[in-house]
């Protein structure tokens, strides 16, 4: 079928209803128990039966069910990797040692703040990081490429019936690479410290980090420039618009 056939069922433009885009359910099990997710379950499988059975499509789910609790699993193991590294002082470079983030301040980029605070994470009790792609360690990089990426096309690959993408192409097979990848960057980082150490090297972050053409143009900088010890979120009268990490369920 085409997008349209599934999202705009009957000629209805609310594509949302048959999505999950903003109900916080992409990165999470599909099958949690609340009102509103059954009623996007039963929704699906009313589209399905058209050309399948309603069992078929039920089963359909349940594999993306467990295919995004198996996901959820290996980024789990990939973000404890590279907390550790945080946690003990060996991740190169350290948020202090970055340019401030988007919003002035120096937040662990993979900082969920209900869950993670203390002054390795930066920013005030309660407050969340934002994912980057760039002025970032390596391993934080590759976390946020194995959820953001990898585990949304296993997500969306299962729930499109596209088992490719969710395995071989871009899904599972990446997750596994890059849980890979970051167990040996953290072993690398940690033989590094500890020949340091042994040596008595105090290695000093490259200046890079901080500043640069591309990097003085962004939001943290700037704040930090015209607006020392604020930061957006006091320059912003309204904040609520960049709550990003409760979106509305429609």
């Amino acid at each position: 079928p085409t997008c349209q056939y599934c999202h705009m069922r009957g000629g209805h433009h609310n594509v949302q209803r048959f999505g999950t885009v903003y109900t916080s359910m992409g990165m999470s099990m599909a099958d949690r128990g609340a009102p509103i997710w059954n009623e996007k379950r039963d929704r699906w499988v009313s589209v399905c039966d058209d050309c399948h059975s309603p069992r078929f499509a039920r089963e359909q789910l349940q594999a993306l069910d467990e295919a995004v609790k198996d996901a959820g699993l290996k980024y789990r193991e990939t973000f404890k990797v590279a907390e550790d590294l945080l946690v003990d002082g060996v991740l190169d470079p350290m948020p202090k040692d970055l340019c401030p983030d988007w919003s002035g301040q120096h937040l662990w980029s993979l900082k969920i703040g209900a869950y993670h605070d203390g002054e390795a994470y930066g920013g005030k009790t309660g407050e969340s990081g934002e994912f980057r792609m760039s002025n970032c360690t390596d391993v934080e990089r590759l976390c946020f490429e194995s959820v953001g990426y990898f585990q949304t096309y296993i997500y969306k690959g299962m729930a499109h019936g596209s088992w490719n993408d969710a395995t071989y192409s871009d899904g599972s097979f990446g997750m596994d690479r890059w849980l890979v990848n970051v167990k040996q960057n953290a072993s690398r980082a940690r033989r590094l410290a500890t020949l340091e150490k042994k040596v008595g090297i105090t290695w000093q972050p490259e200046e890079f980090w901080k500043t640069g053409e591309w990097l003085d143009e962004l939001t943290g900088p700037y704040i930090v420039k015209n607006h020392p010890g604020k930061t957006i979120f006091d320059l912003c009268p309204d904040p609520g618009w960049l709550d990003t990490h409760h979106a509305p369920a429609e």
